[in-house]
């Protein structure tokens, strides 16, 4: 085997080390968003709801200040039928009482009709409200765990990668480059072996002039259809 081609395949050893490693690792902050992605809408959820019954709130206190100021109105116009001076005057009351009576009359029938749906605005600004606890917490133990298997991994990828710096060690700049792109495109197989002049990267078969050169261990061989850094198995 090729000397930089036995040294790519010992790096690659140390790589799917690492990738083990740093695997679950890598897809914390994938999954960090999209948790804080479900957060926030439930957080925004729980801030209309809650908005909702505020409105409504202070829609009911404006109608029910409405209606008593009506009946204090009523009770001043009915006061004043007693020292009106004219007929015309005393209808003008009457039917002025009467406008205000139907007005108040308005205002406490929308009041009860919102106050029946206040009650349901309250079970939904509630029951959001809770979704969002629940939801804080779990998000909030994911991410203590994250951070507590970050720690835990520490050591161990730290010494993973000092390994991997070591392998890496001597190999040709350019070749190391080329290594590094097929381990990320190919399934972590950058260096493939060679089986009955198959390569067991993508199941294809070489040229029997590749076969020889690898038999010859003087040059780095690439897979002519996946371009794995090939070497024979046996």
């Amino acid at each position: 085997m090729h000397e930089h081609v036995q040294k790519l395949l010992d790096l690659q050893k140390v790589d799917l080390e690492v990738s083990s490693l740093t695997k679950d690792l890598d897809q914390l902050p994938e999954e960090q968003q999209r948790r804080k992605r479900r957060l926030d809408q439930l957080e925004r959820a729980a801030d209309e709801a809650a908005a909702a019954l505020q409105q409504a709130e202070v829609e009911s206190r404006s109608l029910d200040t409405a209606a008593r100021d009506a009946d204090a109105q009523i009770k001043k116009l009915n006061e004043r039928l007693n020292v009106v001076r004219n007929n015309a005057e005393y209808q003008a009351t009457l039917f002025e009482i009467e406008s205000v009576r139907k007005d108040r009359d308005v205002a406490q029938e929308e009041g009860l009709k919102l106050l029946e749906r206040m009650e349901e605005l309250k079970v939904a600004a509630e029951s959001a409200q809770a979704a969002y606890d629940e939801e804080k917490k779990i998000y909030d133990e994911f991410l203590a765990e994250a951070e507590s298997l970050r720690a835990e991994r520490a050591d161990e990828v730290a010494a993973a990668r000092a390994r991997r710096d070591a392998a890496a060690d001597g190999i040709p700049p350019d070749l190391l480059r080329e290594y590094e792109g097929l381990y990320k495109t190919r399934d972590h197989l950058a260096v493939a072996p060679v089986e009955d002049a198959y390569c067991q990267g993508c199941y294809n078969k070489i040229t029997m002039n590749d076969v020889a050169r690898l038999m010859g261990k003087s040059a780095v061989v690439r897979c002519g259809s996946c371009q794995r850094i090939l070497y024979m198995a046996r």
